[in-house]
Order: C-alpha cells, then sequence, then structure tokens
C-alpha cells in the first residue's frame, strides 16, 4: 500500500516514490557513468595510431567509451526526467510472466556449434569466407524465408568489414584462401 497525502502549500499529491534520481535505474546508471568515464579517460591514454599508420590500442576503446558515455547519459537524463515511465515497463513485465528459456535447445546447441567452426576456421579460410558462410549458415537457419536477401548480407556484410578495416583503417585481417585484393 502507498501513502497518498496532499502537499500542504502546492497541493500536489504524492505517492510516497522517492524522486527520479534516486530510483534504482538512475543509480546504476550513474555508476555506469563514472566507470564509462574512468574507462574513456584510460583509453584516451593510449596511442591512436602506430608508427606504422595503422590504428593504435587506443583507437577503438575510445569509440567505445566515448559511444558509451553519451548513451549512458541520454538513459540517465531520460531516466530523471521520466520516472513514471520506469513505472509503466516494470507494470508490463510483471503482465506478461516469465519467459520460457528452453524452448530451442537444438538451435542454440546448432548455433554454438557454427560459431566454434567460425572461431576455428577464420584464420584458415581468412575473414571474408568464414565470415560469409557463417552468415549464409545462420541466416538460412533463422530465416529460410528470404533466400536472396540472406545471401546479399552474407556476401554484402564481410565485404563491407573487409573494405572498412583492410582498406580505410588499414588493420589486418586473415586472408586465408582469397588473395588479397
Amino acid at each position: 500500500m502507498t501513502a497518498v497525502h496532499a502537499n500542504a502549500t502546492t497541493g500536489a499529491r504524492s505517492t510516497g516514490r522517492a524522486p527520479g534520481w534516486v530510483r534504482p535505474k538512475t543509480v546504476f546508471l550513474t555508476a555506469l557513468l563514472v566507470v564509462l568515464a574512468v574507462y574513456t579517460e584510460m583509453a584516451f591514454a593510449l596511442e591512436w595510431r602506430t608508427a606504422a599508420g595503422r590504428i593504435g590500442p587506443g583507437f577503438f576503446p575510445r569509440i567505445v567509451g566515448i559511444t558509451g558515455l553519451a548513451l549512458t547519459l541520454w538513459s540517465l537524463v531520460a531516466a530523471v526526467r521520466a520516472p513514471a515511465a520506469e513505472d509503466e515497463v516494470v507494470a508490463l513485465e510483471d503482465e506478461v510472466g516469465d519467459a520460457d528459456l528452453g524452448k530451442h535447445p537444438r538451435l542454440l546447441a546448432l548455433m554454438v556449434l557454427a560459431s566454434l567452426v567460425f572461431l576455428v576456421t577464420l584464420v584458415s579460410l581468412g575473414a571474408i569466407v568464414s565470415s560469409a558462410v557463417f552468415l549464409l549458415a545462420m541466416l538460412f537457419l533463422l530465416n529460410r524465408q528470404h533466400l536472396l536477401l540472406n545471401i546479399a548480407v552474407a556476401l554484402g556484410l564481410p565485404l563491407a568489414l573487409y573494405l572498412l578495416f583492410q582498406t580505410l583503417l588499414n588493420a589486418g585481417l586473415p586472408e586465408g584462401v582469397l588473395p588479397r585484393f
């Protein structure tokens, strides 16, 4: 039972709940913001380029840190501004009930096995071939209705990642059976 009483000065009603900035979600987001700030500061202490002109050890941590800070700060502001939205989500979760976690054990086992095969073949087959085969297998397993879309994604995504990492960022990827182009 929540205590509801009228505020004597404004006439507003209080529900007995904590303000938006003292709720568990905002406390968690504040702690996460502090951790990400420390992480980002450490990332900026690393070199972002090597002497050879390749991306250095600080390149991706800087991107992750800045993106994480921005998203966490946005979530924190939203949580403080609209604490009632959090109550609606919790009420909806209570209404829906518990999830059925054991519905597709064979599919899960196949995905884990395919991930292990991808990991083992990444160096020998190369980044493009192993990624394309892995994506094609997973997409066919999960989305059989859209064969042409699956093929386009399975071939296009590894090629786009190759162009990004190998060409633009000059980061080495496993070549495997395909020659460099």
